[in-house]
């Protein structure tokens, strides 16, 4: 019977084990969150340093019209003939040059929701900055977990696969903005928008990973 025993302690050691082993935190860094990709070709590599801003003009004047700043036939029209036909006569394509970077942006958009699909389900410990999207007297169990101080309120936010919407199992209290902290928890491959609330306003914040946070410490290396 002892023997008996034994054995079933033994085999109920060898199946536990691995499940304990698997539930270690993996530490992992921002960079972890952005998959492998191919680098971006710049079309403008080769342009000089008068051209290229002659191009950041033109674009410039593009989108001010696109977001109705800028109407057809004001004062930033003869600008925009005369950088026109200043890159033509050095032997530019213009509009070849605006077509490839309108390609870029949307390629940048694309992967800046891109996201790393080995993270699925995994317990990581990730380091960031704390901005909480509530404010309780017991306690915050709702935040944006960022990669640096300001983001989302100061400055804009990062892209979607640099910022981690976590769920706090227990609540903990949040002494300030952007508290710099580690969280121990699954990460989820969960795109979601999140309301975050200013002094004068509201914004939604697209995020592309959902972390079930168990445990919040204060930062330390």
């Amino acid at each position: 019977m002892f023997f008996v025993r034994i054995l079933t302690l033994f085999f109920s050691l060898i199946l536990v084990f691995p499940l304990q082993a698997a539930e270690i935190a993996r530490p992992i860094k921002w960079d972890n969150l952005i998959p492998q990709m191919a680098p971006i070709e710049n079309p403008f590599t080769d342009l000089s340093m008068d051209q290229r801003t002659d191009f950041e003009v033109l674009l410039g004047i593009r989108d001010m019209k696109r977001r109705g700043f800028l109407s057809e036939g004001n004062e930033t029209s003869d600008d925009e003939t005369e950088i026109r036909e200043r890159l033509t006569r050095q032997g530019l394509s213009v509009n070849n040059y605006i077509a490839e970077y309108e390609r870029l942006e949307k390629e940048i958009i694309k992967r800046n929701k891109m996201t790393n699909a080995e993270l699925d389900g995994q317990i990581v410990r990730i380091p960031g900055y704390a901005l909480p999207l509530e404010h309780r007297d017991m306690g915050v169990t709702e935040l944006l977990l960022v990669p640096y101080v300001g983001a989302c309120i100061h400055v804009p936010p990062p892209p979607a696969n640099q910022i981690v919407y976590v769920t706090m199992e227990d609540a903990y209290m949040s002494t300030d903005l952007f508290e710099p902290v580690w969280i121990t928890g699954r990460m989820i491959v969960k795109a979601t928008n999140q309301l975050l609330t200013y002094v004068d306003g509201t914004a939604g914040i697209d995020t592309a990973y959902t972390l079930k946070g168990k445990k919040i410490e204060p930062y330390e290396k």
